[in-house]
């Protein structure tokens, strides 16, 4: 990410050791958090304001509604940018331990 290659445990980091959450720092100093497991969403860790959330169809199997990432109003295109790729990192880690879970019972 910005024109970097890193690993994702630096650029995207866990607030705390046992944490599922990943913390993200833009360019500017502003740093968004994404949380969640079964509901996927982003806070601006200053304002703690909602910058956008996944809806996720669990019932994509029976019917056609489509998964969707929302972004809020006023996201600047650089920030959406990051929320975007920061995203689709984060659901495929909430989507392994979504399968983890699922095979473990």
């Amino acid at each position: 990410m910005n024109g970097r290659t890193t690993k994702i445990g630096e650029v995207f980091s866990r607030p705390k050791k046992m944490s599922n959450s990943r913390v993200y720092t833009m360019p500017d100093g502003s740093r968004f958090k994404w949380k969640g497991l079964d509901v996927v969403f982003a806070i601006d860790v200053e304002t703690r304001l909602n910058v956008a959330m996944y809806n996720r169809n669990a019932m994509y199997l029976v019917n056609d509604k489509k998964s969707t990432l929302e972004i809020a109003d006023g996201v600047s295109a650089e920030m959406s940018d990051a929320l975007v790729v920061t995203w689709a990192i984060f659901e495929k880690k909430a989507r392994d331990l979504r399968r983890s879970r699922w095979h473990a019972h």
